[in-house]
This record gives structure tokens, sequence and C-alpha cells, in this order.
């Protein structure tokens, strides 16, 4: 197949860059010719005020757009299109011009942002669903995308009038989620049941397995919706059992000011993926304490891969990824004591947690192989060229 990939960058990486970027490869190396056209946030839209306010007023629809994909596919014909993130920069102009042009359209949709203004489906610290029953325009009231109304107001715009034109249906012809917990909150959006489809997101394999190492081990942005707060909190209860952090972001000074006093808590910062696999190894679990919903966090498909159980937050996209006491346990989202126990539980019970991981290593080489994800995809994808 003649594969096309879409994207737009965030201003900080993530996990959707390195999915979009890993699929490219995978698919040429499966045989496929892959021409990819990417937009980046740090360029269209920079730290400029203006440039934000430029993006915001294309955010619902980008003239832009149009250009960049007749030009694109002038060049490049293709068979189908795999869209990956297509907000603000590029628009849903983007699969409105697919369309337009005969070209099948499959949309991955890594997180909630058809339903969710912050894509989260998260305000105040808890889970919430109010902009399912009430609407679009009801997360302006809060100020749900980064604190701002006006940005929030942006992403309402877009939502409302892309559902009047009913551009999902019309020009995207399969949704795929890396999640059956995010293919089942995303039917809100009236999209048919048919019309999606999981596909697991491709984690390469880091090499033979190894016995757990020591302490737990935390992987993530520092934001709030992450739950470090939560885990920090829980760790008071841990008899200074080791806690290593790994990861960076707004919520970091903050937070460890908070851990200052309670034992056992290792800060290691941003650190290169290659290092992130290595603390993996030296640890003897892994926690992924979230606030929100998750859909499919590639550091917990890591954890997997090296053999390490997890203590996830339930119910989330977590739930369906790590059964309980079969791959790892399961905490209450938001409750530090449950959190607490599921943390002692593995800490004090080496066997256990052994156990857990040899399980966890057999789910990734059936389910979560790049191998066994590239040929998903290459079915969803053949699906809709028929």
């Amino acid at each position: 197949m003649r594969v096309g990939l879409f994207h737009n960058h965030y201003i900080y990486r993530g996990g959707e860059d390195v999915a979009f970027e890993l699929e490219a490869e995978l698919l040429a190396k499966a045989g496929h010719e892959v021409h990819a056209l990417a937009v980046d946030n740090r360029d269209e839209i920079g730290a400029s005020s203006l440039g934000a306010l430029r993006a915001g007023l294309r955010a619902r629809w980008n003239p832009d757009t149009l250009r960049r994909v007749d030009a694109f596919l002038a060049a490049h014909p293709i068979d189908v299109a795999h869209v990956h993130n297509f907000f603000p920069v590029f628009s849903p102009a983007l699969h409105t011009r697919l369309h337009a042009r005969g070209i099948p359209v499959v949309q991955t949709l890594h997180n909630y942002r058809l339903l969710c203004a912050n894509g989260l489906m998260l305000r105040g610290g808890r889970s919430c669903e109010d902009c399912v029953a009430l609407g679009p325009w009801n997360a302006v009231r809060h100020a749900c995308y980064r604190g701002s109304r006006l940005q929030t107001l942006v992403w309402s715009e877009m939502t409302a009038l892309h559902r009047r034109r009913r551009t999902w249906h019309a020009c995207v012809d399969l949704f795929t989620t890396p999640s059956d917990f995010a293919r089942r909150v995303l039917l809100a959006t009236g999209i048919p049941p048919g019309r999606f489809r999981v596909v697991p997101l491709p984690v390469p394999d880091p090499g033979p397995a190894c016995p757990p190492g020591e302490g737990a081990l935390f992987v993530g942005r520092l934001s709030p919706e992450k739950g470090v707060d939560l885990l920090i909190e829980a760790w008071r209860q841990l008899d200074g059992y080791p806690l290593r952090i790994v990861g960076a972001g707004p919520e970091e000074e903050r937070l460890r000011a908070r851990a200052a006093d309670v034992p056992g808590v290792c800060w290691v910062g941003g650190v290169p993926h290659d290092r992130v696999l290595a603390a993996m190894r030296a640890a003897a679990f892994v926690v992924v304490p979230s606030r929100w919903y998750e859909n499919f966090p590639l550091s917990l498909i890591e954890a997997k891969a090296c053999a390490r159980a997890a203590v996830v937050a339930h119910p989330t996209a977590l739930s369906d990824l790590v059964a309980a006491d079969d791959t790892g346990l399961r905490f209450e989202m938001g409750d530090v004591q449950s959190l607490a126990e599921a943390c002692r539980a593995l800490a004090f019970d080496p066997e256990r947690t052994r156990r857990l991981g040899e399980r966890a290593r057999a789910q990734y080489e059936a389910c979560y192989a790049p191998e066994r994800c590239v040929e998903l995809l290459e079915e969803a994808l053949r699906s809709v060229t028929r």
C-alpha cells in the first residue's frame, strides 16, 4: 500500500509523536510505501501571542491545510491516509480535503478531544464527562483548555461546527483507539460503533527480560493529571521503600517540595529514553497513578516488555491493560489509601511481583510487540481501501 501519514506535532514532545514516527518506520519495514506530512506547533504558533491568536482563528478551518494536502498528494499519490493529531494547525480541513480527493481516511484518537476540550476528561482533579451531556460550550465556563476561556472557546466552536457539518461521519472512514476503554468512552460522540477499531500502538522490544530489581518507579510528565501528588502521599506509608520518579514538567517544583519529608523518594528528572529503560530494569515494579482516564501510556507497555508488574488506577483505560492480580494490581483512582495498599502488596512480596512481571512480559509478546501491532494496523488500513 501507499500510505500517507499526517500529524500535528505538539510544542512538548509526547507519546503521539513517538507513535507517529515509529509507525512510519515499521510500515516501511513491512514493505509499504510511506509518505508523511507533519506540521509543528513550535513553527506555526511559537511563543508569540500573535501566533497563538492566528492558530486559534484557524483551528476550526485552516485554508493553508488545503494547499498543503494538494501539494503533498501531487508529489506523493497515496491509497490511504492515516491521521494522528490534527489540532490545532491542520484543523478538520485535513479530513475534508482528503475525503474530497477520494482518499480513505483512518483517524487514530490518542485522547478524548472529540468530547473534551483538554482531551483528558478531567476537571478539578476528578474525571469529568459534563460536556458529553451538556455540549462543548459548557467547557468555556470552566476554561478547560489551558485555563483560558478564550482558548477553550476555540475548541468549543470547532467542535460544534464540525458536529453540525457531520465532518467525522462523512470524512473519516474508520477511527482507531489504542484501548477498548477509550473506544467505549468515545462512542458518546455518536459515531457508529462499527466505525471504531482497537489498534494498540507498537512498542519496540527492549530486549531479554531480567529478574525484578529493587524499588518502585514512576515514569511520565510531571503534570496534574498524572497523579504524582497522590503517589507522594501514599509513599508516606511505605516505610522508606525506594521510589524513583523519572520525568519533568510544570509541577516538578511543587511536587519536589511536597516530597521533601517523605523517605525513600528519589528524583531522577527528565532523561533520555535508554536511561528510562535502564531505570525500569533496575526497578521491581512501576506505578501509574493517573487521575485521568488515560488511553495507552507507552511507559506502561514498556514496563510489560521489561517484565515489570504495574500498579495502575481503576477504572481507566489502564484497567484494560492490567487485569487485577494478573500482570499487576489496581487501585481506586484518586484514593491514596488504596494506592498505598497496592504498592505495599508488591513492595514486600517479591515472589508475587516476579510472577506478575513474567505474565506482563508474556502479554507484551502476545499483544503489544511491534509485529502484532503492525498486523492490526495493516488490517485497519486495508479495510478502508476495500
